[in-house]
């Protein structure tokens, strides 16, 4: 409903509430003035009847704009009911009272309805009823009480105008002043509702600005760990390569003797198969042994000799296979500090620790039968002395010598496989042993590099841990600056209220 609506209904029902206090002071005239029961009962019922109507048309808000003129009707025919009841100038004045009423409308339409019905009955009260209620009454009064009427209708009428606007106009103000106040309330609702979300919105981002600090400070302490463990690695990488490169030179070495060995082995054969053919042309020159005794004899020594030096190989042989040994595992305690990096070298080192012990094992067999080999060209240097005393012997010693040299034949060929089969596999070692070099090598650049990378993201996180530190001091601020609004927003509403 809008203002002026709502203007019209409280004078509908103002008018209708001096109309009701009218149709009372009425029925109490009548029933003073000692009229008829009848006449009573006429005139309270019309203005009963009237009552009702307005009275329904008010609250089923049907057809409001009739109000006036069935008010106004009404009261024009209560007048005339009573002038013709109970002719007297105090009846006739109920003209100007419904007139007067009808003005608190302020509608010029409605008063000059009210002045037109004034006018006829203040004609027809002079022209019946003049002689009989006014005193000296003579026609010039009908024109007087017309042009009185007349006058205050049109002064009535100028009123109800000059009200009109001025109803107008205090109605546009008050429109404006009630748009203006809404406009304000929702201007304050908006700056309450905004000041609510800026609150939550400055309560969730407080919160992550704490979770945020306390990840960044967890993630710089968690970097430094990193950066720490990075240059122990890459420390321990160093570290390693260092110790592989010395590996790698040993095994180097160990290259180089095995071929040694395996020189030498080939030697042995050489000179195994040498004997042999010489005991075989012993056997065949039996008639000559004077002759070749001597060199059987220079030909054992030598052989004592080369056989004194196959035992001194084979311990040098032994002393390497330790050593192997020993390297081994050390590497495989290396590979085992390592990791699941170091699982490959580790299983290289176990199979150069079985080689090792194997080397060991055939160099203690070999160093048996070199021992037996010494025993036997010793006793086949004795036994060529005692040949001068006891030839008849001679040809089964050559014989006995046939054999023994057939068993050394056997023996340093298989030490000649077995020296190849060592030097392969030391070969095989030395490849490996430089690979693992050369990945330790490329695992501490690596090392090297994400150390670098690390310390450069650890410079990132505390620089942006001290962002994140100037983001929640800014939080702070905005969270004060919301109070502050706050504040503001309760101290208009306070005034607004007042």
């Amino acid at each position: 409903m809008s203002k002026k609506d709502y203007s019209f209904e409280a004078r509908n029902w103002l008018l209708i509430k001096l109309y009701i206090l009218s149709v009372v002071l009425s029925a109490i005239i009548l029933v003073a003035g000692g009229m008829p029961f009848l006449i009573n009962v006429i005139g309270i019922s019309f203005g009963i009847m009237t009552i009702l109507i307005v009275f329904l048309l008010h609250k089923l808000n049907k057809k409001v704009h009739w109000i006036p003129y069935v008010l106004l009707i009404s009261l024009a025919g209560m007048t005339v009911f009573m002038l013709e009841n109970r002719p007297a100038i105090t009846t006739y004045l109920l003209v100007y009272y419904s007139i007067i009423i009808i003005s608190l409308y302020h509608n010029f339409r409605y008063v000059l309805v009210s002045g037109i019905f004034g006018l006829l009955i203040t004609n027809y009260f002079v022209i019946n009823y003049g002689e009989q209620t006014i005193v000296d009454y003579s026609p010039v009064y009908l024109g007087s009480f017309n042009i009185l009427f007349i006058l205050m209708t049109i002064f009535l009428i100028s009123q109800s105008i000059i009200g009109k606007n001025i109803q107008r106009n205090a109605e546009i103000l008050a429109v404006e002043a009630v748009e203006s106040k809404e406009s304000m309330e929702k201007m304050i609702d908006q700056v309450r509702f905004t000041v609510k979300k800026l609150e939550e919105l400055n309560r969730q981002l407080m919160n992550h600005s704490d979770s945020t600090t306390t990840y960044s400070k967890e993630l710089a302490a968690t970097f430094n760990e990193i950066a720490g463990g990075v240059e122990n690695q890459a420390y321990s990488a160093t570290e390693m390569g260092e110790a592989l490169h010395s590996v790698d030179q040993e095994v180097s070495e160990i290259s180089l003797r095995a071929k040694a060995m395996r020189d030498n082995a080939v030697n042995t054969s050489e000179i195994v198969i040498n004997g042999s053919n010489k005991v075989k042309s012993l056997k065949q020159t039996i008639n000559e042994v004077d002759q070749t005794l001597k060199l059987t004899v220079e030909e054992m020594s030598d052989l004592s000799e080369s056989t004194t030096k196959v035992g001194d190989i084979l311990q040098t042989i032994t002393q390497i296979a330790d050593q192997t040994n020993l390297l081994a595992l050390n590497a495989a305690i290396e590979a085992a500090r390592a990791g699941e990096s170091g699982k490959g070298f580790a299983v290289v080192a176990q199979e150069v620790r079985k080689l090792a012990e194997h080397s060991i094992q055939s160099t203690d067999e070999i160093g048996r039968i070199l021992s037996l080999i010494q025993d036997k060209v010793t006793s086949a240097s004795t036994r060529v002395k005692e040949s001068e005393n006891s030839f008849k012997y001679s040809k089964k010693l050559t014989e006995d010598t046939s054999g023994a040299f057939l068993t050394i034949e056997t023996f340093v060929d298989e030490l000649q496989k077995l020296s190849s089969d060592i030097n392969d596999k030391i070969e095989l070692l030395s490849n490996s042993s430089a690979n693992v070099v050369d990945e330790i090598n490329s695992v501490s650049s690596v090392s090297e590099e994400l150390n670098a990378s690390v310390e450069e993201v650890l410079a990132s996180v505390e620089d942006q841990n001290e962002k994140i530190v100037n983001l929640n001091e800014k939080v702070n601020e905005i969270d004060q600056l919301t109070d502050q609004l706050k504040k503001t927003v309760a101290v208009d509403l306070k005034l607004e209220e007042e």
